[in-house]
Parts: C-alpha cells; sequence; structure tokens
C-alpha cells in the first residue's frame, strides 16, 4: 500500500513540466512531505517483518542445532521427532508465510519462494502434531513413565535436545482426553498450569482447568459418552456446559466405553502386553524357562549351513517360537532399505464397506512390498529362509518392510484369519499364512520387542534376527496363541520385515501330525538337536 502511493505520487511528477511555473516547484515540497512518510512506513514495515523472520531463523537454527550433533541419534527419541515436526508444522509455515509478504521483484526472492511453495506440500500438518502427541502418550502408557521425566526429554534414562513447552503439556493433555486417558489428561493438564505463564501461552489458564476438571471427574465417573460431546464442542459451548450441574449428572446417566489406549484396537489383555514390552514378564509358565535352550543347526545337514550353522534361540516350545542370530548381513540390510525407502507409505486396512481403503490408525508404521525381482539381495533373503526353516517358500508372499512412526507400534493380533468369515473373506489359493518369518533391520535401544501376549514371551529387536513360528497347528486350525504384537518404539529407529509362508507346496515338508492340535514343531531345527545331544 505504502508503495502504491509512492509510485503513484512519481507517475504524477514525471509528467510535470517543474522548471516552468513556481507554484509546481512549491508543489515539489508537498510530493515530498507526501512520499517520505510512506516511504519510512514502508521500510518499518519490511523491517519489523525482516526482523520477525530473523527470529524465527534464529530460534530454528538454535533447534536445529543439535541434530548435527548425531543425526541417527537425534532421530531415535520420540521427543526430538515429535519437535521436528512441530518445527514443520509451525516455525517453517511461519517462515513461508512472511516470505509471500515480500516483493516479489527480486530473483532471490522469486526463487526461495518457489522452492517454498513446491517444499510446503510436504510439511507435517495438523494430522501429524496430533500423531505426535499420540505417540509420546503410547510411549508413556506402555513404559509407565512419568510426565514430569518426558517433560525433560528423559525416556529410560536417554535424554532429548529439547524439553516439551508449556503448550506442548497442554495439547498432550487434551489428547489424552480425547482417548479416554483421563490420568494421564490430569497429569499433563497439571503441568502445563504449573507451567503456565500469562501471555506466553496460546491457552489460557481458565481453559485449562476447566479441562482439569472435567479429566479428575472423569477418572471416578468413567462411564459417560458426555466426554466425547464435551471435547466436540466449541470453547464457548464448552464452557457454557460444564459451569452447569447439569453435566455432572449426565456423567452418571449415560455409558461410556473407556479407551484404554490411543488409536488402536481393542486387546484382550492390555497389562500382559505392556508388560511384555517392558521385559517384565517373559513366560506364564515359569518351568518352560528352565527348557529353553541355545544352539546350533545345520537344518539336517544343509550344505549352505555347514560352514555357518544358524544360531537358534528358543523364546518358547509351546507354542514353538524361536529366534535366529546373524540372519542377514549389514550390507543386505542397507541394501533391503535402500530398495524400500523410496516404496514406504502409511498401513491401510479395509473400510466399513470392504472396498474403500483406509489409513489404519492403530498401525503407526509406513510400508513397502519387496518382490524377489526387485534385486538380487532380495532373492538371496527368500532362499536363505528356505535353507533355515526348511520350508520350499514356493507360495510365500513377498516381503513385507516396515519402518516405524513416533512411538510407532502394531497392536496385538493374528497374522490369519481366526473366524470362518474372514476365511471367506481373505480367501486364497495358496491357502493360509502357515508361519511367519519376522526380521529385525535395525536395533532398538529402548522398546520395540515383539511380545506374544497368550504365549507370554518377547522377542528383543536385534539386528541381523529373525523371529519364526507356525500360526496354524498341523490340522490348519488357528493357533491363538501366536496372539502378538510390536510394541511401541521408546527410543531407536525400528526396522522390520516380514515373510509370511503360505501352506501350498509345504505339504510334504510339514507334515501332519496324528494329534490334529499337537504344537507345531520347527521339526528339522528338533532333529538336528537331538541328533547334536
Amino acid at each position: 500500500m505504502y508503495m502504491a502511493i509512492v509510485i503513484c505520487t512519481v507517475c504524477y511528477v514525471g509528467k510535470a513540466e517543474w522548471f516552468s511555473s513556481m507554484e509546481q516547484i512549491t508543489d515539489l515540497l508537498r510530493h515530498e512531505n507526501t512520499m517520505l512518510p510512506a516511504l519510512q512506513r514502508f521500510v518499518d514495515a519490511k523491517r519489523k517483518q525482516l526482523a520477525q523472520l530473523q527470529e524465527l531463523v534464529y530460534l530454528t537454527i538454535y533447534r536445529k542445532a543439535s541434530v548435527s550433533i548425531n543425526k541417527e541419534e537425534y532421530i531415535s527419541h520420540p521427543i526430538n521427532q515429535y519437535h521436528l515436526i512441530k518445527r514443520f508444522a509451525n516455525d517453517w509455515t511461519q517462515i513461508a508465510a512472511l516470505l509471500q509478504t515480500f516483493n516479489k521483484t527480486s530473483k532471490f526472492i522469486n526463487i526461495i519462494s518457489a522452492i517454498f511453495k513446491k517444499a510446503k506440500t510436504l510439511f507435517p500438518k495438523d494430522e501429524d502434531m496430533k500423531g505426535g502427541t499420540e505417540g509420546i502418550l503410547r510411549v508413556q502408557i506402555t513404559y509407565n513413565l512419568n510426565a514430569s521425566d518426558l517433560v525433560e526429554g528423559n525416556i529410560a534414562g536417554k535424554y532429548s535436545f529439547l524439553n516439551l513447552s508449556t503448550d506442548d503439556c497442554y495439547r498432550i493433555g487434551k489428547t489424552a482426553l480425547r482417548g479416554g486417558l483421563f490420568g494421564r489428561c490430569v497429569e499433563w493438564i497439571e503441568l502445563a498450569l504449573q507451567r503456565f505463564e500469562e501471555g506466553k501461552s496460546t491457552f489460557t489458564k481458565r481453559n485449562a482447568t476447566e479441562y482439569l476438571d472435567i479429566c479428575e471427574f472423569a477418572q471416578t465417573n468413567y462411564k459417560s459418552t458426555v466426554l466425547l460431546r464435551l471435547v466436540k464442542m466449541k470453547p464457548r459451548n464448552r464452557i457454557r456446559f460444564t459451569r452447569t450441574i447439569k453435566w455432572k449428572l449426565l456423567f452418571k446417566r449415560l455409558t461410556f466405553s473407556r479407551h484404554a489406549r490411543v488409536q488402536t484396537q481393542e486387546v484382550v489383555d492390555d497389562e500382559t502386553f505392556f508388560k511384555l514390552c517392558r521385559g517384565e514378564q517373559t513366560l506364564t509358565k515359569k518351568k518352560q524357562h528352565k527348557k529353553l535352550r541355545c544352539y546350533l543347526s545345520t537344518n539336517m545337514g544343509n550344505p549352505k549351513l555347514l560352514i555357518r550353522p544358524v544360531k537358534v534361540e528358543e523364546l518358547s516350545k509351546s507354542p514353538d517360537i524361536v529366534q535366529f542370530h546373524d540372519v542377514l548381513s549389514d550390507t543386505v540390510i542397507n541394501e533391503i532399505k535402500k530398495l524400500a525407502k523410496p516404496q514406504l507409505f502409511r498401513a491401510i486396512h479395509a473400510g466399513s464397506d470392504d472396498t474403500d481403503l483406509q489409513k489404519a490408525p492403530y498401525r503407526i508404521t509406513k510400508l513397502a512390498w519387496l518382490l524377489d525381482d526387485d534385486g538380487p539381495e532380495v532373492a538371496k533373503i527368500t532362499e536363505r529362509i528356505s535353507d533355515i526353516t526348511g520350508l520350499t517358500l514356493n507360495t510365500s508372499e513377498e516381503i513385507q518392510v516396515a519402518n516405524y512412526g513416533v512411538g510407532g507400534e502394531y497392536p496385538p493380533h493374528f497374522d490369519i484369519p481366526t473366524t470362518d468369515e474372514e476365511r471367506d473373506d481373505l480367501k486364497s489359493q495358496d491357502g493360509e499364512r502357515i508361519a511367519t518369518f519376522l526380521i529385525y533391520l535395525s536395533d532398538v535401544e529402548v522398546g520395540g520387542r515383539t511380545a506374544f501376549v497368550n504365549a507370554g514371551v518377547s522377542a528383543k529387536p536385534i539386528k541381523g534376527s529373525a523371529v519364526f513360528w507356525y500360526n496354524v497347528f498341523p490340522s490348519g486350525e488357528p493357533d491363538l496363541r501366536t496372539y502378538h504384537g510390536a510394541c511401541p518404539v521408546a527410543f531407536g529407529n525400528k526396522w522390520a520385515g516380514n515373510k509370511w509362508i503360505r501352506e501350498a507346496g509345504e505339504m510334504f515338508r510339514r507334515k501332519c501330525e496324528l494329534d490334529r492340535y499337537a504344537d507345531s514343531k520347527i521339526l528339522n531345527v528338533r532333529l538336528v538337536y537331538r541328533n547334536r545331544a
């Protein structure tokens, strides 16, 4: 606007013949008096915008300074992951908006604006911020962490480079309320109020206090759907509603199905799953533990394993679950990650009408599928699995590579359909997924275990190792003891690969037992072990 005044004045001046009239020469003073303040206002406005831009640049430099120390270590911490998402969702978005206000006659501004316009489509959105807060809550709940420790960036002794702000505490508290985690909501909102400074937060103390009242009351009166009504209300309506006694009465009249976790499927026994994730409970039957062994196997004298036998660690005998060590080399793992990274997409599932594919909110991971034809290393993995297990893998699926996100997990589930209805929907000419070969493509310092809830065991993710089990009894009936889930990643960058083996072509490798519900034995491994005894 100010520049427009200056330009218009100059245009008018350009048409005048100043020397031929003293009156017009006098007008020069009037024009100067108009132009100079306008120009000064324009400069002041741009200086203010530059100051705002400089402040954001300094802030971003400060927050980013710790990244250069160790990039892998930085992104391994959930608090740092959250801050990185927040930095793009907030700071970089503000920077992009400020750049739009500058005069685009500058070649530099045109270039940088074009870069930002293209990059802005990839910036994290509100959905990513929500996912980040849910990830922090998942880690807190599963590993029984205090909110005060998380605020300081402390997860099991692993510290982040940045702490959580007062606004972050408030945001996490509201996310906890939406998930029905009322105790956690109280914890986070109280922290937000303790750290609250007037004028320095995006929320008011009054609103935070109202959220705290709701969460505290809900802890003892959680059987109510009114909570969901309150969360969805506009702030003004929520304030008016919570100030009446009516909402307390509604708490007692209506029923509310309390969510034990944030954005996950229903789990039969959350506490058992959490204990297994923490490594507190390793076996449901302690007598089994004494019978478990570690040994070397050549899989009945397989020539490829004679020089370098596979290392076997028994995790459970009933059901039979083992962990093979040093299955893949770092070279092969790096090649698999390289092939998978450009293909990663968010885990999806069928919608309510079984036709529309939607993001799976309970599965915090991105996936890629690799065919044997995608590279020689992929085909070598299939061959390696066949050598170790003794199965043909003629009808096995492609390798599914997964990279987990903030607090990434996959709640307990079965790898096969467990009801007749599910079998009909997922029927395949290659038969059921009789076995799963789960490969760990990275180490995870804290969390990320694979927990078998009904079997009472969990496997620690060790780079290059693999967990193997049968999903069905010899009769083909589902083995419900294989109910398992991927625990939230508390610290680390988890990569894993799944190879599901179908039953077609395996009838001569995995023979039936007289007892249709006999434990599924990893037969060849057992015979080798007995022969070596």
